[in-house]
């Protein structure tokens, strides 16, 4: 796709418009010149190159080292956007991988707590303390999973 300044740089570079044809015309001893045929069919076409613009040259490497310019920038723009990407794409695996952690977790401590509740149930109601302790560690290391 070309960038609108591409675009204005080609038609810089394209220079003026081409001119017609110039016709030499020889009536009665005077010389006239026209861009059209004479009418007295004794005319001769002259090939009219334009005159060469002196600041061509320089307009046109000024062009080139603008489009050289716009060039490494688009190109630092577009490494800095990849890089941004790959930074976002980095943070979604890592979140994803705390969110499967923390839902682990989860899992384990209902796991514990259930089976806290059936050692509770076989003891009697000793250790109660010991469990409870369990429990919020558990909770706690869950919590903190959960939080990074």
């Amino acid at each position: 796709m070309l960038h609108p300044l591409h675009i204005l740089a080609l038609c810089a570079l394209g220079g003026a418009a081409h001119a017609g044809p110039i016709y030499k015309c020889s009536t009665g001893g005077k010389v006239i010149y026209a861009d059209q045929p004479c009418a007295s069919g004794n005319s001769t076409q002259l090939d009219a190159a334009p005159a060469p613009d002196p600041n061509a040259a320089r307009e046109a490497q000024r062009q080139k080292d603008l489009l050289a310019r716009l060039q490494k920038e688009r190109a630092t723009r577009d490494a800095r956007q990849a890089q941004a990407a790959r930074a976002d794409a980095r943070a979604n695996r890592a979140a994803a991988a705390r969110q499967a952690t923390c839902a682990s977790a989860q899992q384990q401590q209902s796991k514990e707590q259930q089976r806290l509740a059936a050692e509770a149930a076989k003891a009697g109601g000793m250790g109660k303390a010991e469990r409870d302790q369990r429990a919020l560690n558990t909770a706690r290391a869950r919590d903190a999973a959960c939080r990074q």
